[in-house]
């Protein structure tokens, strides 16, 4: 793609997300239904990661992070953040609560944890043991690397490769410089490929 058309591209996509937040902030029904149809998956997808696979209360989540951005939009300023950014900030503050509050709870080591839903999936495969079996290694992998990355290099890592995020939009959701990012980017990385045997 020509470098003219990603800049039209841009700003297509920049007029659009101007368009769509100032509905927003004159409360109109429609923009609302976009912002949510638009932004819901990747805020829910993002919410799961970082729950490590917990669907209904990345569920829950998502549906509090979609209503606290709605009812805060008079604080977004598209000159500090992208709107995705400013949404995973929410959404990341969202889930740092959540692991506290678990924190203090007592349950079942997450290494010792099968979710029902894993077995649901793996019963609908035409080969329930293997599909499970497959599903089993990569949480093993998902474990391995995790083992290996601080939280903070991990969840970079998910934000640049999984999300899509730009350096500078991680910047914007965890609180650190482009410079910071990329440093945190590269040693995660080095970790993953030495972790995984050359996989990243």
């Amino acid at each position: 793609m020509a470098e003219a058309e990603i800049v039209e591209d841009r700003t297509r996509e920049d007029a659009g997300v101007a368009r769509l937040v100032a509905g927003l902030r004159a409360a109109e029904p429609e923009a609302c239904a976009e912002f949510c149809q638009r932004y819901g998956p990747r805020v829910h997808r993002f919410l799961g990661l970082r729950l490590r696979g917990d669907a209904a209360l990345a569920e829950e989540l998502m549906v509090q992070v979609l209503a606290d951005a709605v009812r805060g939009i008079s604080r977004f300023d598209p000159q500090r953040a992208s709107l995705l950014a400013w949404l995973f900030g929410i959404a990341r503050r969202q889930v740092l609560g959540e692991l506290r509050r678990r924190g203090r709870r007592k349950s079942v080591p997450e290494s010792a944890q099968t979710p029902l839903a894993l077995l649901s999936e793996a019963s609908l495969s035409e080969d329930p043991t293997e599909a499970l079996a497959a599903q089993i290694a990569a949480r093993q992998q998902v474990a391995a690397l995790r083992a290996a990355l601080s939280e903070l290099e991990m969840e970079v890592l998910l934000l640049h490769g999984l999300h899509g995020l730009s350096v500078e939009e991680i910047g914007q959701v965890v609180g650190r410089s482009e410079r910071a990012i990329n440093s945190m980017l590269y040693r995660a990385r080095r970790k993953a490929r030495e972790r995984l045997g050359g996989d990243e």
